[in-house]
């Protein structure tokens, strides 16, 4: 959210929007109640009224429908919000690092990370960077890869780094490759079909599984594995967005779950095992993906930067 009023204007057709016009319909918007938005921006509720207006006017379509409870945001307000909140996010990432070229502060970094990556590399990668430059403020959000991507979208993260799009996002995200690894079955040194080698893919999808939600990268290409092979994809007993869940309810069940080797070297599974179903075996590349156009700040680029480092000394994760 903006601390400033700018005075930059945005080319419409026949008329340009005025950026403080854009906060005040972005506020609005989130909070859906122009009493509360007109207190959070600091501004009389007629003045806010007066603004929401001439930006209609500009734009000669209604952004929102008057209820009795607030505001509704209509669908051409809601085209109008996405593109709002990357205004909002590129004009704060100019003023940041105009500030940081000025006055030399590092400023602050918002990572996205994946299930992975918040246990390996980024958090040496954020310690190194904080020791050459205390002053940076990093703030660190895991999940999978839609939420994450919605967030880059969306200008709340500079960047994410998880597994590369399936598509390749070329139209919407750049990328830099950092590390390759294997997609495996995994399971509890007790499970039926553990130490045997060379398990056919039927037999294997027969058994029970634990695995994250079906818009995730991992889980896709599982389906997508089993469906080359000419099988169904197996129907989880257990679906969790938290592979830390995952890997913990695979100690006391005999479950199997798909996942990166190198998940085998973090706490929650070091008691777990690679389970051999060579056909379901699939590989994963992982790397920092951006929003396009790519403008970092001075900081963000800085632990991108530090991050690529330290994954080139393991480019495995």
């Amino acid at each position: 959210m903006w601390t400033r009023r700018y005075c930059w204007t945005v080319l419409v057709p026949n008329s340009t929007i005025d950026l403080r016009l854009l906060n005040y319909f972005l506020r609005t918007a989130e909070l859906r109640n122009i009493s509360k938005a007109a207190e959070a921006l600091n501004v009389a509720q007629p003045t806010l009224s007066k603004a929401i207006q001439q930006l209609e006017h500009q734009l000669q379509a209604r952004v929102f429908l008057r209820t009795a409870h607030g505001v509704e945001v209509t669908p051409i307000g809601e085209r109008l919000l996405r593109h709002a909140k990357l205004v909002s996010a590129q004009v704060s990432d100019a003023v940041e690092e105009v500030e940081a070229m000025r006055d030399g502060s590092a400023g602050q970094v918002r990572v996205g990370a994946g299930p992975s990556w918040v246990r390996r590399k980024l958090p040496e990668a954020v310690a190194v960077a904080l020791a050459e430059r205390p002053g940076l403020q990093v703030s660190v959000s895991g999940g999978f890869d839609e939420r994450l991507l919605q967030g880059l979208e969306d200008g709340a993260l500079d960047f994410v780094v998880a597994e590369k799009p399936l598509s390749g996002g070329g139209q919407i995200y750049d990328y830099d490759p950092l590390t390759d690894d294997a997609l495996i079955v995994i399971g509890r040194p007790q499970h039926p079909l553990a130490g045997r080698k060379g398990i056919p893919p039927e037999e294997a999808l027969a058994a029970d599984w634990a695995l994250p939600p079906q818009h995730t990268l991992a889980r896709r290409k599982l389906d997508g594995r089993v469906i080359s092979l000419g099988e169904a994809p197996p129907t989880p007993l257990i679906t969790s967005n938290s592979q830390t869940f995952l890997l913990t309810f695979a100690h006391f069940h005999d479950v199997l779950l798909y996942t990166t080797r190198s998940v085998l070297q973090i706490p929650e599974a070091c008691e777990l095992v690679e389970v051999d179903v060579p056909e379901l075996a699939s590989s994963r590349a992982a790397g920092l993906i951006y929003r396009r156009p790519k403008l970092l700040t001075p900081a963000a680029a800085f632990v991108a930067e530090t991050l690529k480092a330290v994954c080139a000394a393991e480019p495995v994760n």
